[in-house]
């Protein structure tokens, strides 16, 4: 299963006198194929979830950050591989302790089953963002993204906070594009086009900053990644 958000009340006390890890950048937690016996909640740090075909063809499915949950599937070998992409640190428990953990407990196995409808909501809803897009369009998508995963991982409240206006990017430009199914050619012409609308400025290769929001949402056609509010099509 891909990341979930940890409601603290339900599933933080699971992992808090769990054992850590420590990962470099690039370095793989799990690889696909791999016996699914652990699950893990990440502490710190940026991950990357990905497949590949049996073509070599990459697919970048998602960026994880502190607070998500990673590793438990209905399948006995997982199906996809974690890597990390800045110094990270999760904590790891074994599969069949959480999943014994929830057959004891029926208010966390609610709670991770509300959690699970609400991943498939949001799995859905990058369909959404991401479809009958073009490749400008799907960077400012991801770049709304990357900004509301910043909000929810720092626990950053207020919308209009300055923090949210410099988005870090950690990744490379082949990991934007295995991500939003581009040509890394492309996501670098996008970023110049994006800058010469006025509507970012890149600070260094792995930092922009939002200059524009209103103007950047309108393009997305989202209010922001994972928000159900749409803005009206013309």
């Amino acid at each position: 299963m891909p990341a979930l958000p940890l409601p603290e009340d339900v599933f933080l006390e699971a992992f808090a006198r769990a054992p850590t890890r420590e990962l470099a950048p690039g370095q793989v937690l799990l690889a696909a194929g791999a016996p699914a016996d652990e699950v893990f909640n990440i502490l710190d740090g940026m991950l990357m979830m990905s497949r590949t075909g049996s073509d070599g063809r990459r697919q970048v499915l998602s960026f994880l950050f502190r607070d998500n949950f990673i590793g438990l599937t209905t399948a006995d070998r997982y199906y996809f591989t974690i890597q990390a992409v800045t110094p990270a640190r999760v904590a790891c428990r074994p599969r069949a302790d959480f999943e014994s953990r929830l057959l004891r407990d029926p208010e966390a196995d609610r709670t991770f089953r509300n959690m699970t409808l609400r991943v498939l909501e949001d799995l859905l809803d990058k369909i959404y963002s991401l479809g009958q897009r073009t490749a400008l369009e799907r960077l400012a998508v991801f770049l709304l993204y990357l900004r509301h995963s910043r909000r929810l991982a720092d626990g950053l409240v207020e919308d209009g906070s300055p923090a949210l206006g410099d988005v870090s990017l950690p990744m490379t430009r082949e990991d934007i594009a295995d991500y939003l199914g581009l040509q890394k050619e492309t996501v670098s012409r996008s970023f110049g086009q994006l800058e010469k609308r006025g509507l970012i400025r890149r600070l260094d290769s792995h930092r922009v900053q939002l200059l524009d929001l209103g103007r950047l949402r309108a393009l997305a056609g989202v209010v922001d990644f994972a928000s159900p509010q749409r803005l009206p099509r013309s």
